[in-house]
């Protein structure tokens, strides 16, 4: 069971690390007249009920969230939608940072909670002037 977890573990750091910028199609429309920080959050949560989402703050502390669908049924499959997650997202900052506005950080972390609960969010905070 320990080596499960740590197995998942490893998996999500490495996808966690690696994102890829390729284009999604759902995600969501930039807001084009707003400045300030921005942050987009790209969350999975593993255990009895797998969920992932992209949840994007605007300026105004506007939440926008978009769910992605994440089963579970393989370790590969798993690996499978974690690029799922990232690819979407990776479309997510493109197309914000197409609107004006920039990247200024990315913040990646892992939790590995009480039993089989695995955590897993990346933060991108986004600035435009």
């Amino acid at each position: 069971m320990k080596t499960s977890i740590l197995l998942l573990t490893l998996l999500l750091s490495a996808v966690t690390v690696a994102p890829t910028a390729t284009a999604h199609p759902v995600a969501p429309t930039p807001a084009a007249a707003a400045n300030g920080y921005m942050m987009i959050i790209s969350r999975v949560s593993l255990g009895f009920n797998a969920q992932a989402s992209i949840v994007t703050v605007s300026p105004d502390g506007k939440e926008q969230v978009k769910e992605i669908d994440f089963s579970r049924f393989s370790p590969k499959q798993m690996a499978a939608n974690m690029t799922e997650v990232h690819k979407a997202a990776m479309a997510t900052v493109n197309q914000y940072t197409a609107d004006g506005w920039h990247l200024v950080s990315v913040a990646p972390s892992d939790v590995v909670g009480g039993g089989n609960t695995i955590f897993s969010q990346t933060i991108y905070y986004l600035e435009k002037k």
